[in-house]
């Protein structure tokens, strides 16, 4: 191991509010090591600033005698290389927070307990606590499914009728989401540790129902309200007056019949009678 760590002023680190690797300014640094003759570690510390969006987290860079890989230089000489494990805290972002998520829970009115089950979430993903986190997304979908008026004492597969039956999901939605379920029920009553294939799976599934069952209506209400007010203040189209102009003869096969096929022999009477009347 190095005798001496190299105290540089910028390194690179991963900043898990940029989303990668990114330079950063040293704002402080400290060594602790120790061991005996058969084993000896090191751990340095870093109080880091990034360069990009000034975010401030800490890194450790670990290494020790037993993590080791071997190699062969030109001369024959063996070389050690020691294995070093980064860890940053805040924990770097294991899964894109989607759009409708921020740091303080879900961007809609009356989702505060679902956003805040999100966030503890998300947490227990970035920091690899991948049980917990099955976990937790079954916990997830059970807030949620409350939320949309489905009683909370049912069985699962009973909220997943009753979610069903009110039109928030559909049958596919309905086997994707039970599949969920069991997974979190695995890991909550037979110690199941999912992967993280799995877990990005999981995930999907949970971030889709949230977005069709809260985001999607909630998007279309404020889409109404802005159409509405634009109506508003757009100009009514003026009514358009008739003109005077004769209207073309029909062309179809059986025309109107002409007002002389109206005349009776009643009214042509009335008509003769009425003539001297005119003729004065």
């Amino acid at each position: 191991m190095t005798s001496q760590p190299v105290q540089e002023t910028v390194i690179k680190a991963h900043c898990s509010q940029c989303g990668g690797v990114r330079n950063c300014d040293v704002r402080g640094h400290h060594v602790q090591r120790g061991g005996d003759e058969n084993y000896d570690w090191m751990t340095e510390w870093y109080l880091l600033e990034c360069r990009g969006c000034e975010h401030v987290f800490a890194q450790t860079i670990s290494s020790n005698s037993e993590d080791v890989d071997y190699s062969y230089g030109r001369g024959g000489e063996t070389i050690t290389d020691y294995l070093e494990v980064t860890k940053t805290w805040p924990a770097q972002t294991k899964r894109k927070r989607p759009d409708w998520m921020s740091g303080v829970g879900i961007h809609i009115e009356g989702t505060g307990p679902l956003g805040e089950s999100l966030l503890e979430l998300y947490g227990a993903l970035d920091s690899e606590l991948n049980t917990l986190a099955a976990i937790g997304m079954r916990t997830s979908f059970d807030i949620a499914s409350e939320l949309l008026g489905i009683d909370p004492n049912l069985s699962f597969q009973a909220k997943l009728k009753g979610l069903v039956d009110a039109g928030h999901i559909g049958s596919v939605d309905q086997t994707r989401l039970g599949a969920l379920v069991d997974a979190g029920s695995a890991s909550v009553h037979r110690g199941w540790k999912p992967g993280a294939d799995d877990l990005n799976t999981m995930m999907d599934v949970l971030e889709q129902f949230i977005h069709d069952a809260f985001v999607t209506p909630a998007l279309k209400k404020r889409l109404d309200a802005k159409v509405a007010m634009m109506n508003a203040f757009v100009p009514v189209r003026p009514t358009k007056q008739r003109t005077g102009r004769t209207r073309a003869p029909s062309l179809d096969s059986n025309p109107t019949p002409s007002i002389d096929s109206h005349i009776t022999p009643e009214l042509t009477q009335v008509a003769a009678a009425d003539l001297p009347e005119i003729a004065k």
